[in-house]
C-alpha cells in the first residue's frame, strides 16, 4: 500500500514494482537453506529444460542482504538505469534511500531520501552522490563518511544477464530471503 510523502509523491514499497517479470522466480526457495534451494532449482530446471537452454542445473550466484552490521554499512546504494548513466533508484523514480539511522554523537539521525530526478531529468550517479554527500557531510560515530555504491541492474554493461545462473539473496545465516531469479 502506498502512503503520501511530504512532497505529495506516493511512497512505494519494493514489492509493488515487479522486477524481471520475464524471468523465472523460484518462490519455493524463500525460507530455505542454500543447499535445499539448489535442490529445488535443479529439480525445476531439469523438469523444464526448454525454459533454460536445455540445462539441468543453474549456478547459484549468492548475495547476502545488506545489514547495518556489515563493514559497508556507510554506503548508500545508487541504483541506475540499465546503461548505468542515470540514478533511477529502487522504484525507478530517482529517489535514493539509506536504510539505517546515521549515528552522530550517540544520537540516531534519519537521513534521506534524496531525489535525484528533477523535472523528468535523472542525475548521473556522480551528481546524485555529490548531492547526497553534501547533505550528509559529517562522519558518524565510527568515523565513516557516507559513501556511494553505484549498482547497475542485471542486463547492464557491467552486470550482464547470464543464462546459467540464479541470483540468490540470503541473510547472514544462509537462509534465502527473496525468490531467486534466473538471469
Amino acid at each position: 500500500m502506498d502512503s503520501e510523502m511530504e512532497d505529495g509523491r506516493p511512497m512505494k514499497r519494493m514489492a509493488i514494482i515487479p522486477r524481471y517479470v520475464d524471468k523465472h522466480h523460484f518462490e519455493e526457495c524463500v525460507g530455505e537453506t542454500i543447499n535445499r534451494c539448489q535442490e529445488l532449482i535443479d529439480a525445476y530446471v531439469t523438469a523444464h529444460p526448454d525454459m533454460f537452454n536445455n540445462q539441468t542445473s543453474l549456478m547459484m550466484d549468492i548475495r547476502k542482504i545488506r545489514e547495518v552490521t556489515d563493514a559497508s554499512y556507510y554506503k548508500v546504494v545508487i541504483r541506475t538505469n540499465l546503461e548505468g548513466t542515470q540514478s533511477y533508484g529502487i522504484f525507478d523514480d530517482g529517489v535514493i534511500y539509506y536504510p539505517w539511522p546515521w549515528t552522530v554523537g550517540g544520537a540516531d539521525q534519519s537521513i534521506g531520501p534524496w531525489d535525484c530526478e528533477m523535472n523528468g531529468v535523472y542525475m548521473t550517479p556522480a551528481e546524485c552522490c555529490a548531492m547526497i554527500q553534501d547533505d550528509v557531510g559529517i562522519a558518524d560515530d565510527k568515523g565513516e563518511y557516507l559513501a556511494c555504491f553505484v549498482e547497475e541492474p542485471v542486463g547492464g554493461p557491467t552486470n550482464p544477464e547470464r543464462d546459467d545462473r540464479a541470483i540468490v539473496v540470503t541473510n547472514r545465516g544462509g537462509t534465502v530471503v527473496r525468490p531467486p531469479v534466473a538471469h
